[in-house]
Formats: C-alpha cells, structure tokens, sequence
C-alpha cells in the first residue's frame, strides 16, 4: 500500500412535467470522452478557436445523512483557487430555560486553554491524529483513497461544538468523513467574544510525494470553479430530498443535468437525460440548479455537464 498522509493547507421524462427541463437532448458534446469535452468546446469553422466552453462536474452524491460528496475531485485550478463554497451564517439556538445540562467533558479531551494560539490552529493540531486514524481506516474499505474535504465547526456562546459540517468532500467515502465530524465534534474552545464563531479546517488526504501541481489552463480553473458553484446548491437540493421524505416518496434518484450558459454565465437551459428514479424529486434538483449563476465562460458561451445523486446505494461510486 502507498504511503499516504494528511495535510492541512433511462426512461424519458414528460415534458409537460417540468416546463423549463428539457427530455430529448443527445449528449453527444457533453459525454465522457466527446471531443468538445477534451478540446474545450465547439470550435467554429476554419479557426481553432472555442467558441463554447464544455466542461463536466463529477457526480454529486446527495445524502440524508448529510455527508455529501463528489465522486471526483475538481482539478486543482489556479494555484490558492477556493475548493469550498461561501459558508452560510449560523447562529446558535436559544438555550431553553428547561434545558438538560451539557454532557460532561471526555476526560481525554484537551481543556481550552489560553496558549496564544488562533482558534484555528488549535483545531487543526487537536483533529490531526484522529482525521489521519478515520482515513487510514478507511484505506482497509478503500485503498484508492485521495482526496480532501473541508471540516467546519460552529461554536457556541460556551466554546462547545454546537454543529460539524463537511464541504468540497471528494474521493473520500462517507465513513470516513462522518468519522471525522464525530472528531471534530468533541473539541472545545474559548467561549467566543462574539457569542459564536466558525472555524474551518480544510483537510487534504494524498501521498507521500503530494500532488504535483502543473499550471491550469483556463477549462481547468473554470472546472474547479464550477464544482464550487454547484455544490452552493446543497441547501435547496436537501430540501428537495426533505420534501420528498415529508411526502413518503421515494429518495433515491440520479440525472444527468445538461446546463446551457450565456456569455455572462447564466443559466438559458437545463436538460435531463439520462435520469432514474423519483421524478418529482429530480424535478425539484432541476430548479434549484437554475438558481445558480456560474462565472463567465471563458470561451463566450458554456455548457456543463453535471450529474447528482440521491441517496446512492451503499457501495455505489
């Protein structure tokens, strides 16, 4: 086994269903392996120059349990390009008069204590060993292994860990994600000045050599960014998933998204196909991905292959 190390840096569907999501598209462009794809988009005649951008996010997996996830990771982009999504706010439950005391503390969990250093930094030194023990773990299920995942916390007024939540996962599975949250979860701090406080702590998983990183080329920093702006649709897709679970639907459903762009990089078009499973769920994902505004195509004109997932059978890529 390699080395490895932790790092903190078929059917159609009835048009008249869906009025805005389109049933008949060959995917021809936008499939694995298509020439548009590998090139860079639709070239016009007599030039070598794109005129349309044609890139593809990998599969986005939706989960009830809240470990969302990419099948794939992004490529790496410009050198310091963002891999996690603008962070909602949070704020901290009223504490009820009635409420039960918090549990005590684990008597190996380290006190917070003032030692001059950032929130942050105490986060990042303290989950350390237990991340590296949740992904070697998790090497046993699955030696392939290699990719990252963002940790973030939200502190309460008393310096405990009122919500774990996990974004820009990609080739981890689940287990191991969720068994990073349950550490991360256990952590203490200062009680913060401003009565909460987020921490983030952005985690990598890769071998002993690292990733090499050779400078991008524009499809490969505006795919990267891309993956960004589609997960910004997790909240709307969960309460897709929510609504279908209130309603005693089926939860699990997987489509293919073909989104059309402007040169502005909004949305003209989404079209589905291939799809399977709970329609009116898929229909739903389809709106809450026509909410998203995508940079501008570096070509003029975009299309982007996306596909999502929810709640894909155990054992499933």
């Amino acid at each position: 086994m390699r080395g490895r190390e932790v790092g903190y840096p078929a059917g159609r569907m009835p048009n008249d269903r869906w009025p805005n999501v389109l049933a008949t598209l060959a995917l021809a462009a936008g499939g694995c392996g298509g020439s548009d794809a590998q090139s860079g988009g639709a070239h016009t005649a007599g030039t070598d120059k794109p005129t349309v951008t044609s890139i593809e996010v990998a599969e986005l997996e939706i989960s009830g349990t809240g470990v969302d996830r990419f099948t794939s990771c992004p490529p790496a982009g410009e050198l310091g390009q963002d891999w996690i999504p603008k962070l909602p706010p949070w704020t901290p439950a009223a504490k009820s008069p009635n409420a039960p005391p918090p549990p005590p503390d684990s008597p190996d969990l380290p006190p917070p204590i003032a030692d001059g250093r950032t929130a942050t930094e105490k986060a990042i030194f303290d989950t350390y060993p237990e991340f590296r023990r949740c992904y070697q773990r998790g090497l046993i299920h699955d030696p392939t292994q290699d990719g990252h995942a963002a940790i973030v916390l939200r502190i309460g007024p008393d310096g405990r860990v009122g919500l774990v939540e996990s974004y820009g996962v990609c080739e981890l599975s689940s287990p191991v994600v969720a068994c990073m949250k349950t550490s991360a979860a256990r952590l203490r701090f200062e009680p913060p000045a401003a009565g909460s406080a987020t921490i983030t702590i952005p985690t990598v998983f890769t071998t002993r050599g690292g990733r090499p990183h050779e400078h991008p080329s524009p499809n490969d920093a505006y795919t990267a960014a891309a993956y960004v702006t589609v997960e910004s649709a997790r909240a709307d897709l969960h309460a897709c998933e929510s609504a279908a679970r209130r309603a005693g639907q089926a939860l699990q459903a997987t489509a293919t998204f073909l989104i059309d762009l402007d040169a502005e990089g909004r949305i003209l078009h989404t079209h589905i196909d291939p799809w399977q499973g709970n329609q009116d769920l898929l229909g739903c994902a389809a709106h809450a991905l026509e909410k998203l505004a995508f940079d501008k195509p570096p070509a003029g004109r975009g299309n982007i292959l996306a596909r999502i997932s929810f709640n894909p059978r155990a054992g499933s890529k």
